[in-house]
């Protein structure tokens, strides 16, 4: 150790399920301990409740190609539906956000309109209303997607696509569900499907996932929009692509200081015309910022918290 030697000898950390890590709260096996809203309410004896701020985001990846191609190892790329700019923001302007907040989160979080929301290189001028059902409506109209005993088409395609999610996350397929059921009355079909990180990262070039990030580093930023990074991993899996925005993100790159390469990253989500943003190409639907639970055994001083990635 460096400075002070830690007063502690040994730390184990448990991987465990979420009923298992409550289970040894309650023993007294664990001091500290993980949990979810859906039992932060219930707090074991002997310990408290801590919350914490984060950055740690959930939102939908739209692929944002046209369907037809694969990758070099054969997973297929784009969705007809998804591709169009027009589905994306009726979605992302149809979600209310704080809704999913309160009755997902049961209020531990806020509502998320980017990757990066009060870091410095948010753009909040990227943000449109949410929760506007009228104006997700009049613009899928504007579109040419027809509506027609509360199901909408477009050249014979319906406005239909699956949103995948972790099968073991059970905040991630609430989200999912809520989400579904908000768009419903656009005329918009999400079919939700739980599954494997395995086969999500086969399925996720051409299906929705509700991913989860958030780092205090914006070259996340970087990975997540930059064309270069289409296919990496779970980087841009939905392979968006927008000139303009990968020239903001270069020159915020290679600026001489944070400072400076702060309009940059702003740009890149909206400079007034495009953008990654929900005004610009709407390439995600961010959700909720989530706060960070724990049970802490109340014998225990861990320290001063930050804002945690």
């Amino acid at each position: 150790y460096y400075g002070n030697k830690s007063p502690f000898e040994r730390i184990t950390l448990l991987y465990t399920g979420e009923d298992a890590s409550i289970a040894a709260a309650r023993s007294g096996q664990a001091q500290i301990a993980v949990v979810t809203p859906s039992v932060a309410g219930t707090i074991p004896a002997g310990m408290e409740r801590l919350v914490v701020q984060s950055v740690d985001n959930r939102g939908i990846l739209f692929p944002m190609q046209p369907a037809g191609r694969k990758t070099a190892d054969g997973k297929p790329i784009g969705n007809d539906v998804t591709a169009d700019p027009a589905i994306r923001q009726a979605i992302n302007i149809a979600i209310d956000r704080k809704k999913l907040t309160e009755g997902v989160l049961g209020g531990y979080g806020t509502p998320a309109w980017g990757v990066a929301d009060g870091l410095p290189w948010d753009n909040p001028e990227q943000r449109l209303p949410d929760g506007d059902l009228a104006a997700a409506k009049a613009l899928l109209d504007k579109a040419g997607w027809v509506e027609k005993d509360g199901k909408r088409s477009k050249g014979g395609r319906q406005a239909r696509f699956t949103l995948l999610y972790p099968a073991s996350d059970n905040v991630r397929q609430s989200l999912a569900v809520s989400i579904a059921d908000m768009v419903k009355p656009l005329g918009i079909q999400i079919d939700i499907a739980g599954k494997s990180w395995d086969e999500i990262y086969r399925e996720q070039h051409s299906n929705a996932v509700l991913f989860g990030w958030g780092s205090h580093d914006p070259l996340e930023v970087f990975r997540l929009y930059d064309a270069k990074s289409a296919g990496l991993e779970s980087y841009n899996a939905g392979f968006y692509s927008n000139s303009t925005v990968t020239r903001n993100l270069e020159k915020a790159q290679i600026s001489a200081s944070f400072a400076e390469s702060l309009p940059h990253w702003k740009n890149a989500a909206w400079d007034g015309t495009t953008g990654f943003g929900m005004k610009g190409d709407a390439a995600w639907a961010w959700l909720v910022n989530l706060d960070h639970l724990y049970f802490v055994n109340k014998c225990l001083d861990i320290g001063p918290r930050q804002i945690e990635p």
